[in-house]
């Protein structure tokens, strides 16, 4: 029996895969060490990919403003010679290093600010939250009083609330110790992950420097990627990889750009109407809630609570007003502001994106809710146009999946 090449080739294919399987499976944990020590070793390259594109973001909206054209002037008289095209107001060389320049500029304006203002506040929020709790015992434990002394003119009602009302003192030292357990976890988690993501100053140095390469060569970095899959790998499935790999940075430059610029209007929205409103915690509060706006629908819930919990603490009456102000201002923000400010969406259903948030958070936390949506979308993208295509070879349409409607009985069939 004479093999075709296909099949020869599928054969060594298959030989040379079952026995590197073979071998990965005998020394798997000499593998495991191995890849964990090459994460460690690449790690600056790593996060420097994402500072990159973190910063891309603002680095093209610079870029955008940079090359306006300028206005020209207007010819001094009759029989003048039109004026020349308008120019941008830089060329296409200073243009991308002064918008990068820009953006880190930004970037470290950001962070000496989150570290001078916002972040002695949350430090001074967590350290007095403790206080303000056994302040709040007494005023609570009035109000037990008063309502059991009226519980008393109605027995059969004292004896059904009675049962359930807390003990204060009970509940306000479990929430003391609640609140700095879970201020300790939180940073050390964070002192933690700094540390192991920037080990010393030259992971720093050399995570910046690879940021601002890729920023300055995305062109040529591009152009030489495309060029090197091209020269080894088939040509369809080189196209595959480009429109996949264009379509993922569309959708996670666009779902960046919208998550960014609904949570800095939120934000600064809230702060506001929490200045005017006498609210206390504003910055701190605004702070979570810009923050927390980064989650999709999980994260307006978080803040609300957290924010109405801050709130309760100093005035229950204040907390009250607040939780009507935070859903006016999430009505306003997403129902006037949003659409207009951001022109570009995520391609997904509202119950993906539930269902991608929450299985995202259950298996990678809060780096998983908010990429999950991002990348749910491009995997419901890609499905649809796959069965779009598998249907259009069965000679199938989408309207022949509508649902059935059994036509209308006439009076002359029924009896």
């Amino acid at each position: 029996m004479q093999l075709t090449d296909n099949t020869k080739r599928f054969l060594i294919f298959l030989s040379a895969f079952t026995v590197g399987l073979l071998l990965c499976m005998n020394h798997i944990s000499s593998i495991l060490i191995w890849v964990s020590s090459a994460l460690t070793t690449f790690s600056p390259f790593i996060v420097g990919a994402c500072l990159a594109f973190v910063l891309s973001v603002p680095m093209k909206l610079f870029d955008r403003l940079l090359s306006r054209p300028l206005p020209r002037r207007k010819p001094s008289g009759r029989g003048k010679p039109s004026p020349a095209p308008a120019r941008p107001i830089l060329g296409d060389g200073a243009r991308r290093p002064v918008s990068l320049l820009l953006a880190i500029v930004l970037l470290f304006t950001l962070i000496i600010l989150f570290g001078l203002i916002v972040v002695p506040q949350l430090v001074q929020t967590v350290s007095s939250l403790a206080g303000s709790i056994m302040a709040f015992v007494p005023v609570a434990q009035t109000w037990i009083s008063e309502l059991m002394v009226w519980l008393e003119e109605y027995p059969e009602l004292h004896d059904i609330v009675a049962p359930y009302i807390p003990d204060l003192n009970l509940m306000a030292s479990t929430l003391i110790s609640l609140v700095q357990k879970y201020a300790g976890i939180a940073a050390s988690s964070i002192v933690s992950s700094a540390s192991s993501i920037f080990s010393s100053a030259t992971d720093v140095i050399i995570s910046f420097v690879f940021a601002i390469y890729i920023l300055l060569q995305t062109d040529s970095l591009s152009r030489q990627c495309k060029k090197l899959i091209y020269a080894f790998l088939p040509k369809r499935f080189c196209d595959v990889v480009t429109r996949v790999s264009g379509m993922a940075h569309r959708t996670f430059f666009s779902y960046v750009t919208i998550q960014c610029t609904e949570a800095a209007i939120l934000g600064s929205l809230c702060f506001i109407g929490m200045v005017i409103f006498r609210f206390p915690h504003a910055l701190v509060i605004s702070v979570i809630m810009l923050f927390c706006a980064l989650i999709p629908i999980y994260g307006a819930i978080i803040s609300c609570i957290v924010g109405a919990f801050l709130v309760l603490i100093e005035s229950p009456v204040q907390a009250i007003g607040f939780v009507i102000f935070i859903l006016v201002l999430q009505q306003l923000e997403t129902n006037l502001i949003y659409p207009r400010v951001v022109s570009t969406s995520i391609n997904l259903p509202s119950m993906w994106v539930l269902l991608a948030v929450t299985v995202g958070g259950g298996l990678f936390g809060v780096v998983g809710m908010i990429t999950a949506v991002p990348v749910t979308s491009i995997a419901y993208t890609l499905l649809g146009e796959a069965a779009n295509l598998q249907l259009a070879r069965k000679n199938l349409t989408t309207s022949d999946f509508a649902r059935y409607e059994p036509p209308a009985k006439h009076g002359s069939d029924q009896k």
